[in-house]
């Protein structure tokens, strides 16, 4: 096979790779009032967190995410990133159904997280967030996927805190 074959040939693979990974994300369906429901029902509950942060760290941190998407983001992830791997990352937990990422990486720019703030003050503050976000008419862009629609950012929030939620348990 001679270059020019194979760079045709890897370019069609590569371009149905990804219209691939693009449907079976757009099938991933994001449903924030059950969400929301869910952690409605945490309220007054004693909670333990399994990872490197408390029960309130991961509600604030969550609630940083939330309100970046319609606050805007301190800082963004590289032009190429944006333009790149960061939506193509998002396809794939959509197509995956899950997220995968580090629980205790803070997002870039955010102020840090208060460890001594009461577990439920942060709760409360999540779930206003997620309500500021539904009735958002203007979006910013997200620090790693870039643009986003409104069905898209809700699907990354809530597989964003369906992961960090695998961390929380009822004591």
């Amino acid at each position: 096979m001679n270059r020019r074959k194979f760079l045709l040939a890897g370019t069609a693979v590569t371009a149905a790779s990804v219209a691939g990974l693009y449907l079976a994300g757009s099938r991933f369906v994001a449903d924030l009032k059950a969400l929301q429901t869910e952690l409605k029902q945490m309220t007054g509950k004693t909670l333990h967190s399994s990872g490197t942060w408390n029960v309130s760290q991961i509600f604030q941190h969550l609630a940083q995410s939330v309100r970046g998407s319609y606050q805007g983001y301190p800082q963004q992830r590289s032009w190429w990133f944006v333009h790149s791997i960061g939506p193509l990352a998002l396809q794939g937990f959509k197509a995956a159904g899950a997220m995968r990422h580090p629980l205790d990486e803070a997002i870039p720019g955010m102020p840090d997280l208060d460890a001594g703030l009461d577990p439920q003050v942060a709760l409360a503050g999540l779930l206003q967030a997620l309500d500021e976000f539904a009735a958002a008419t203007t979006l910013a862009p997200h620090f790693a996927y870039g643009m986003l629609s409104h069905a898209d950012f809700q699907a990354a929030h809530q597989l964003h805190i369906r992961q960090h939620l695998r961390q929380i348990s009822v004591v």
